[in-house]
């Protein structure tokens, strides 16, 4: 795997990282053992992206559809945290998307259509995740980071080549080891 700049980060990736933060962020325990080996896999991983992110530059993107599946949210708490996190990774990401010249929100929605439209994305059944899945294409991501091991993960062999590779936290995190 090559190191991505510029991450998509799934709906889910957003949710992990708002349940563990304090351990991905502040290095906090946090009793891990009760997690399966998968979680603590990808909370290693995310641990790692972020501590080294702050040398690395990474691009995180997010779109409308992840504020559409977090506003769904029905605990009011939650999705103020999560809305929260949000806000910050779409900032982030606008003032990086602000210097790419290249890319604008009328032609990342207008390709995320015609990939959809297409069937590009059709082996993956959930419309959300194929939405989600074009955006990160229109937004020339590098990378789309999920923890979607059901409908997203599991049929990554049968998709046709894509622009970007579809990865765990875990494996992004594995490929900053090496």
């Amino acid at each position: 795997m090559n190191l991505p700049r510029r991450v998509f980060l799934d709906t889910n990736v957003v949710n992990f990282i708002v349940d563990h933060d304090a351990y991905i962020f502040e290095g906090e325990d946090e009793d891990i053992a009760n997690l399966s080996s998968r979680d603590r896999a990808d909370l290693e991983g995310l641990r790692l992206v972020f501590e080294t992110g702050q040398r690395a530059n990474w691009e995180l993107v997010v779109s409308d559809t992840t504020y559409a599946e977090l506003l769904a949210t029905a605990d009011e708490n939650r999705r103020r945290v999560l809305l929260g996190l949000f806000q910050e990774l779409w900032a982030y990401w606008r003032d990086c998307f602000g210097e790419d010249g290249t890319l604008c929100d009328t032609h990342a929605r207008e390709l995320a259509r015609k990939l959809e439209l297409g069937g590009v994305l059709s082996m993956f059944p959930d419309a959300s995740d194929r939405e989600l899945l074009a955006h990160a294409i229109a937004y020339e991501c590098d990378a789309f980071c999920t923890r979607d091991r059901k409908t997203i993960l599991q049929n990554v062999d049968r998709s046709p080549r894509l622009s970007l590779e579809i990865i765990s936290p875990a494996t992004w995190g594995r490929g900053l080891k090496r």
